[in-house]
């Protein structure tokens, strides 16, 4: 069996069902592998997170600094981030802890950084104007070369973990997530120049925000808001050297996931796959 060095379970505190599934998964793995709290599980331990994507993404950031392998096991809606079923715990369990039937995915965090400080973020990070606010003016320089200044609603730079998230709804490109790069996509472009870019991780990519008559625009970590602002300011985007390894049985990868979770294949609205 692969060094874990022990075992946490986490939940969405607010599924019932998810609460109910954490006490049986406990009586499954006892026995198997030492269990621990979040404070003191080891670094190297094996976290089952349940609940939806959400869950899994809030515990992944908080949990970070400990090396940790995830598991999650989904209680919410499409499940990227959690892409297994409870019904599938036995055969989950066996696979990980006595079949070693897993590939390793990690993860990279990528950081933003400007006057106000700087944060870390595994989907996406995002400027966009206020509801009430007029479109904002936005310069982008990738490696200190100006690629363009695009008015729009905002910009959005995704990862290819979050490439299946927001990015997907804004029109991003689905991303690898074994690829080194960032994706910049242009939210509602009031110019010609509106397609998503994918760079290499490795570029730094700066976003100079000008915002008309000092309306107010947001800035948005992974769907967190962290505040509002009015001025023109200046945000700096580039890869992150922390990460979070995902667990995935062989065969539940990432192309399979997309294919059962969008539906690809489905023709005409007949509910049937097209061979």
């Amino acid at each position: 069996m692969k060094n874990f060095h022990g075992a946490v379970i986490l939940k969405n505190e607010k599924n019932f069902d998810a609460i109910k599934a954490s006490e049986i998964l406990k009586e499954k793995i006892k026995g198997k592998i030492e269990i621990f709290d979040t404070e003191n599980a080891p670094d190297n331990s094996l976290f089952f997170i349940l609940g939806g994507d959400g869950t899994v993404l809030r515990y992944a950031k908080k949990i970070a600094q400990k090396t940790p392998f995830v598991v999650g096991i989904n209680f919410g809606h499409l499940g990227f981030l959690s892409p297994y079923e409870f019904s599938e715990i036995d055969r989950i369990v066996k696979d990980i802890l006595t079949d070693e039937n897993f590939t390793i995915v990690k993860r990279k965090f990528s950081k933003a950084r400007s006057r106000f400080g700087e944060i870390e973020f595994l989907n996406e990070f995002i400027v966009q104007r206020d509801i009430h606010s007029h479109m904002i003016d936005a310069n982008i320089k990738i490696d200190n070369s100006e690629v363009g200044s695009i008015l729009c609603d905002g910009i959005l730079i995704s990862t290819p973990t979050g490439s299946t998230a927001y990015n997907l709804s804004a029109g991003g490109s689905l991303i690898d997530p074994q690829a080194n790069v960032l994706s910049i996509v242009p939210m509602m472009a009031h110019t010609l120049f509106k397609t998503p870019i994918v760079v290499s991780s490795k570029r730094k990519i700066e976003i100079e925000v000008n915002p008309r008559d000092s309306e107010k625009y947001f800035t948005i970590s992974d769907g967190d808001v962290l505040g509002d602002q009015n001025k023109t300011e200046s945000f700096e985007i580039e890869s992150s050297e922390n990460s979070v390894n995902f667990l995935c049985t062989k065969e539940r990868n990432f192309f399979k996931i997309v294919n059962q979770k969008l539906g690809w294949g489905i023709r005409n609205g007949s509910g049937k796959r097209y061979d």
